[in-house]
């Protein structure tokens, strides 16, 4: 099987466990992974001094896991939160700055993102942490998206521009944790994910 057919497979596969997954249990299991992100980024927002805490966050959609409390630790600890409006016909994310999360309006596919009026963040290099959706995770940083390839563009973009890559972290839930996620050549890797249950770092 190739690799495309094997993400393919595995894509059907995890939206359907994912979405088998009852929403109270979803919202519980989200909870805890994201008290496990929080004690994670707090010791980069130690790391950053002086400056604000930068992070990245992509806005839950449908049966994704509820980043949102670890937005609003990044709020409540005077950090900035930037979230993707994306740019379908060039297959781009714009990030901007939201003060909270009534600064969203309906997007592309129905996902909630910033308006065009909202401050733009133009150096990637301000970027300490970004929080990355996905289907499906393994231990080696392996990560299965949707298949439009916009993570993957943003990660190529802060590498051509020579800029310092953010700190890659997924928030799943345990479920989603597989032995090996097919990855092709232009793939990135995480740096960590963390789950209900348990979490792995340092790739």
């Amino acid at each position: 099987m190739t690799v495309h057919a094997s993400k393919t497979d595995l894509r059907k596969r995890m939206e359907a466990i994912r979405s088998s997954i009852p929403a109270e249990e979803r919202a519980a299991m989200s909870r805890s992974a994201c008290r496990a992100a929080i004690r994670m980024l707090e010791r980069m927002r130690a790391e950053a001094g002086d400056r604000p805490f930068t992070l990245f966050s992509y806005v839950p959609f449908r049966t994704e896991a509820d980043v949102t409390p670890v937005m609003r630790w990044c709020w409540e600890c005077g950090g900035r939160v930037v979230v993707p409006k994306t740019i379908r016909d060039r297959k781009w994310m714009s990030l901007h700055l939201i003060q909270s999360l009534d600064d969203l309006e309906a997007g592309a596919w129905g996902i909630r993102e910033p308006s065009m009026s909202a401050p733009a963040l133009e150096r990637l290099s301000e970027l300490d942490a970004m929080l990355v959706p996905g289907l499906a995770f393994d231990a080696k940083g392996g990560r299965l998206g949707y298949g439009g390839g916009y993570y993957d563009a943003f990660v190529r973009r802060c590498r051509a521009a020579g800029e310092r890559e953010p700190f890659k972290l997924a928030v799943a839930f345990d479920a989603q944790i597989v032995p090996d996620v097919p990855m092709d050549d232009h793939d990135f890797r995480i740096d960590a994910v963390v789950t209900d249950r348990r979490q792995f770092t340092s790739f």
